[in-house]
């Protein structure tokens, strides 16, 4: 049975890493570019954000959830450790980060304008954003799911969801404020340093699961 403080702690995870990866312009400034290209409205981009997210967020739950269930078969050979196994997997995939963000200088994330890009199709060019988006799921939430293979069902579907919706909320958020003219919504300190900030995120809830389980 896994502790309330260790339950918490994944809850804040997912939460916390849902929203760091959210507002990175990999998953809205695209969206914002190509509208402008194409010349949609506000409404119809945020639509297209709105399918393009809810493909992205299935990838990343089914993923994530077929994770679970493999740290649900692991967890079941190490229940009677006194070590709570989910505080160990945060700590090991928060030092594997820390460490790949140091030796990359931060995670860079290349986003292509399309301003000079010719007009394409409205359907053609809704269906690459969709593809983008559903073919690249979260990975940074995958440890966090595994580590929460001890987790009942209803409670995994529900970090699954939660996730979702933070991630929906922020793309379609800050692709509706940048499609209205606000420019200053970037975060390049954050884009640049996103394993570091991750890598901090899991080393403080995996040591508060570990230190006070």
């Amino acid at each position: 049975m896994m502790d309330d403080l260790v339950r918490s702690s994944l809850f804040a995870a997912v939460l916390a890493v849902a929203l760091v990866h959210a507002v990175l312009p990999t998953h809205w400034l695209s969206f914002v570019m190509v509208a402008r290209a194409q010349k949609w409205g506000r409404g119809r981009m945020l639509r297209i954000v709105l399918v393009s997210g809810l493909g992205h967020v299935t990838t990343t739950a089914v993923v994530g959830l077929l994770a679970a269930a493999l740290g649900k078969d692991l967890l079941g050979h190490a229940h009677e450790w006194e070590t709570p196994f989910p505080a160990l997997i945060l700590l090991a995939f928060g030092l594997y980060y820390l460490v790949s963000g140091w030796r990359k200088e931060g995670h860079r994330h290349c986003t292509h304008d399309h301003r000079d890009d010719p007009i394409l199709p409205d359907r053609v060019a809704a269906g690459a954003l969709f593809l983008e988006m559903t073919l690249s799921p979260c990975e940074s939430l995958i440890p966090i799911f595994f580590a929460a293979g001890g987790l009942a069902w209803p409670q995994l579907i529900g970090m699954a969801v939660l996730s979702s919706l933070i991630t929906i909320g922020a793309m379609g958020l800050l692709a509706g404020l940048a499609h209205a003219g606000y420019t200053r919504i970037v975060f390049p300190w954050l884009e640049a340093n996103e394993r570091i900030v991750l890598a901090l995120i899991l080393l403080v809830l995996g040591g508060v699961s570990y230190f006070f389980h």
